[in-house]
């Protein structure tokens, strides 16, 4: 093996390796840290039933949360949620064989089951439980291990204990007809704002590092392409371009995912030593549109 060759390989090693520490741990970790918020939240449930109340005894449904995959998520949980008509909303937390009790004979529909993909909850099922009882008043009733009640927005905080647990939202005089956007989430991590900056340092300095050992070989005489179109190689013929592909490739590898942002650092590079591959087209496209994405999400976060 070659000098040449092994300084090629050990510096598309160490942008690989700071890709994947500047994203899947270092950006992934600060905005999952308290420095964007107490709480990571969903984006806003629309509740819309006709019967008297909304259960659900799923607890994993309270604990949902996109948190980086290496940390385990908290017990303490938040549900916020406003009326979106003019009955004040209630929202409680008890144990899920008093809330069956509660609610033996009265009409309520259960969410039996939910499904997420990153910050929205897309789809939810409900099973519809009828009956004609009038529920008292669910401020009433002294079962609730908490709970809250009002107009405007109403923020329920609680820490997950063992046992079965159920959340109910109704309208707070047991009305028919509950309407209202809800979000879940669990308490930010502390921790997670150490790891995230100390991946950010190590990984920009493992991605610079590996991107000038690389970009400092100069090109070999005799790369010359072996496949032409029009005039245009196939194949990349530097080394800033084939790692730019190779980036590319590494974008549909989830834990690399952080990849997107080697490809336009390396098709600069690329393009800047004469680099004019077509196969270098499908890096740049797979590049720019999840990193706008990106850019949306973070404009989004911080203007809202």
């Amino acid at each position: 093996m070659t000098r040449r060759t092994k300084m090629v390989g050990f510096g598309t090693v160490l942008v690989v390796v700071g890709l994947v520490l500047v994203y899947n741990f270092g950006l992934t970790s600060l905005f999952h840290s308290p420095l964007f918020g107490d709480y990571n939240l969903t984006d806003p449930l629309t509740i819309e039933a006709s019967s008297r109340a909304v259960v659900n005894d799923d607890v994993e449904l309270l604990r949902w949360n996109n948190m980086p995959e290496f940390v385990s998520a908290p017990d303490d949980v938040r549900v916020e949620g406003v009326a979106a008509g003019s009955e004040p909303l209630f929202m409680g937390i008890a144990p899920a064989d008093a809330v069956a009790g509660y609610l033996d004979g009265v009409a309520h529909d259960e969410i039996t089951s939910w499904d997420s993909m990153q910050d929205d909850i897309v789809e939810v099922v409900y099973t519809r439980n009828e009956g004609t009882t009038d529920p008292a008043a669910p401020e009433t009733e002294d079962f609730w291990v908490a709970s809250v009640s009002g107009s405007g927005e109403q923020t329920l905080d609680w820490t997950i204990q063992s046992g079965e647990w159920a959340v109910v939202i109704m309208n707070a005089d047991g009305s028919p007809g509950v309407s209202a956007d809800v979000r879940f989430g669990v308490a930010t991590l502390s921790v997670l704002f150490p790891i995230g900056l100390a991946s950010l340092v190590v990984g920009l300095v493992a991605l610079i590092g590996g991107g000038r050992l690389i970009t400092s070989l100069p090109s070999r005489p005799d790369e010359t392409p072996r496949w032409t179109l029009w005039g245009r190689s196939v194949l990349p013929t530097t080394v800033e371009g084939r790692v730019a592909a190779l980036c590319a490739v590494l974008l549909f590898v989830p834990f690399t995912s952080g990849a997107m942002f080697g490809a336009p650092i390396f098709l600069f590079f690329a393009v800047r030593k004469g680099d004019r591959s077509l196969s270098l087209v499908l890096p740049l496209l797979v590049s720019i549109l999840p990193i706008g994405l990106i850019v949306f999400l973070v404009l989004g976060i911080l203007v809202g």
